[in-house]
């Protein structure tokens, strides 16, 4: 686990550079009432659910977020096993969800 450290605000702009020029960036995309989060590593875009890839890499977020948009029958069996998945790794899920039901419904 990476310990974080207060850095001072009048370090220039070389050093930030210099600092960052070895480390990966990586962005996240949550798509608006969906599951799914677009994720940029290296200018590759790919589509994942929770910890699971979903989507193949492609060039451009657009290209993503409209693959994981259209609801076809592979995308509800992808959708299915992880949540599956979910369920067979946290043996509480179903109180979890079952809580989350009730208190919705009060």
């Amino acid at each position: 686990m990476e310990t974080l450290t207060k850095e001072s605000t009048t370090m220039n702009v070389e050093e930030v550079n210099n600092e960052n020029s070895g480390k990966e960036l990586i962005e996240r995309w949550q798509i608006p009432n969906s599951p799914f989060t677009v994720i940029t590593v290296e200018g590759k875009n790919f589509g994942v659910m929770g910890e699971y890839r979903v989507t193949e890499e492609m060039e451009s977020r657009g290209a993503v977020e409209d693959e994981l948009k259209c609801i076809s029958w592979n995308r509800i069996i992808q959708v299915m096993m992880i949540l599956d998945q979910i369920r067979t790794k946290d043996k509480d899920f179903d109180k979890k969800v079952n809580e989350k039901l009730e208190t919705k419904n009060k």
